[in-house]
């Protein structure tokens, strides 16, 4: 009776019984994907490519106006020149004025040493990158259908920390820009997921890591608290 019962619980908890090391096996994802422990977050600073560099800056009529799925290039564009500008300030571009088209300024931007040493070319993009996910504990997990293709899905909820993170991403001109939390640019415990999908007992497939891993910035012309 006993045995019977305890297979039963099993069956119904699955974090009670489930020994497979999700801490290690997510671990290990995170490392193999920032294999120098030191580009595990990014912040998105526009669709500028290595090779499209010095570049030089653009205007689009609209831009200014609040996002809107018609206008989305155009709000995206105004959020990559602000971004360039504000990486300049730290030193992460050299800033060249080049005059004015349309009463709106231009300028020449080129990678320093200082934004090559964070830069991280992904998604034909410039992102600037910063840290280490640490996983610290495995809380729970939560088994759904796929609705999409079918199968098991598996939501691993973790605790986590970022180690080997510079300065610059403590200032809060730069994380607030990129809605991070002020707990995770200090190095504090947060909370993420990590999906997998099931394809039998032990057989996982990871789907998706800690969400947040490349953003955006928000938008410039307004106030964050």
């Amino acid at each position: 009776m006993k045995k019977i019962l305890t297979l039963s619980i099993c069956g119904i908890l699955l974090t009670a019984c489930d020994n497979y090391p999700y801490k290690q096996k997510i671990q290990g994802t995170y490392d193999w994907n920032n294999k120098t422990g030191d580009k595990a977050i990014c912040m998105m600073v526009g669709d500028v490519t290595e090779s499209m560099y010095p570049y030089t800056t653009i205007h689009i009529e609209g831009e200014e106006l609040p996002f809107s799925p018609d206008r989305k290039p155009k709000y995206y564009n105004r959020l990559k020149n602000d971004s360039l500008h504000l990486f300049s300030k730290r030193g992460f571009f050299t800033e060249e004025y080049l005059g004015e088209v349309d009463g709106k300024p231009i300028y020449r931007y080129n990678l320093t040493d200082l934004g090559r040493k964070y830069v991280k070319w992904a998604f034909a993009e410039t992102n600037f990158c910063f840290g280490r996910v640490v996983v610290d504990k495995i809380k729970r997990t939560k088994d759904t259908i796929n609705g999409v293709g079918g199968g098991t899905v598996r939501d691993v909820y973790i605790t986590y920390h970022v180690e080997n993170i510079p300065d610059w991403v403590k200032d809060p001109e730069i994380y607030k820009r990129f809605r991070y939390s002020e707990k995770l640019v200090n190095g504090e415990p947060v909370q993420g997921m990590h999906s997998y999908k099931v394809f039998g007992k032990n057989k996982l497939e990871t789907l998706t890591g800690v969400s947040g891993v490349y953003k955006w910035a928000s938008d410039f012309n307004k106030e964050l608290k």
